[in-house]
């Protein structure tokens, strides 16, 4: 018995007369009939009935027809684990960010003539630890405040984890047209203690908690903040466009500050103060394409700050 048969008789099935299955397999319909013939004496069996406007199967050659199908598939699961040998993986997650995001894709666009297969995820900071420790993602990129670092690194280490940094990097108000302070150049934490907040759900890492250990008189508690929380990025994106809602984040490139109308604002006393890096697993080095994506980001912050020593 050969594929080429149980090829031949699935897709006779599946189109209804062998003339259409020899166009779907570019051959000819003698062809067809032939090797499906040689298939239904080979088992002794009668898989089709043949008639004047085409083939159906027969109830004994219904359970051929599915196991046929598995066999099928299965080859062809061998053939892309083969053709995988091949191709690189590049296997990460991060919390939500839309420099990230837009990093990778044109890390993609500029490795386009090289095989790679990408799997992108994103989640709040304990589920990129999760998959990172899972093996699920190779890399996974978060932003942390500076204020957190030292236990967050205990934290991942007890998962078999390290974290690395990448760079500093400010933090933002985001706000679209509906708000406001749209058009401020900064903003102090104290204008932004009563606003209308939309986060994403992060239970302990999250960047707005940064706020409240910026000071100790008292001034900002959270009591009088409206606070809604996501774990959609789009609808997290349609509050801000169309409300007076913000959010508090963080990016580690100026050029992807602006997008879809909305605004990043630079929080006074808050510059540099979010760490950018990526955790791995202690014990495995990392893949020569996680690598390369690496100095991509590492590449493109020094960029930006050659350019802004050039500016200053």
């Amino acid at each position: 018995m050969e594929l080429k048969q149980l090829q031949y008789f699935v897709v006779s099935v599946d189109m209804g007369s062998f003339h259409a299955a020899a166009k779907a397999l570019l051959t000819t319909q003698p062809n067809v009939s032939k090797t499906v013939k040689s298939l239904e004496d080979e088992l002794g069996m009668t898989l089709l009935k043949r008639h004047r406007h085409g083939v159906s199967i027969t109830p004994e050659g219904e359970p051929i027809y599915r196991h046929a199908i598995s066999v099928l598939k299965n080859m062809q699961v061998i053939r892309d684990i083969k053709e995988d040998q091949n191709t690189e993986k590049l296997y990460i997650c991060s919390t939500p960010n839309h420099c990230l995001s837009s990093s990778l894709a044109s890390f993609h666009r500029d490795f386009s003539d090289q095989p790679i297969r990408m799997d992108f995820w994103e989640g709040s900071v304990e589920d990129v630890i999760v998959r990172i420790h899972r093996r699920e993602s190779e890399v996974g990129f978060v932003y942390i405040s500076n204020r957190n670092i030292s236990a967050f690194r205990s934290h991942v280490k007890i998962k078999g984890l390290e974290f690395h940094e990448i760079t500093k990097a400010p933090l933002y108000l985001f706000v679209g047209k509906k708000n406001s302070y749209y058009s401020r150049e900064s903003i102090d934490e104290k204008a932004i203690c009563k606003m209308h907040f939309i986060q994403h759900y992060e239970e302990q890492y999250s960047l707005y908690n940064h706020l409240g250990h910026l000071r100790e008189d008292g001034f900002y508690n959270g009591e009088n903040t409206k606070m809604a929380s996501t774990n959609s990025g789009y609808f997290l994106m349609q509050l801000l466009s169309n409300t007076e809602y913000c959010t508090i984040d963080s990016s580690y490139l100026r050029n992807e500050l602006h997008y879809d109308g909305i605004r990043a604002i630079p929080i006074s006393s808050c510059e540099n103060s979010i760490i950018f890096g990526y955790l791995k697993r202690l014990k495995n080095p990392l893949s020569p394409i996680a690598q390369r994506f690496i100095d991509y980001l590492k590449a493109e912050c020094k960029k930006q700050k050659e350019e802004e020593e050039f500016e200053s």
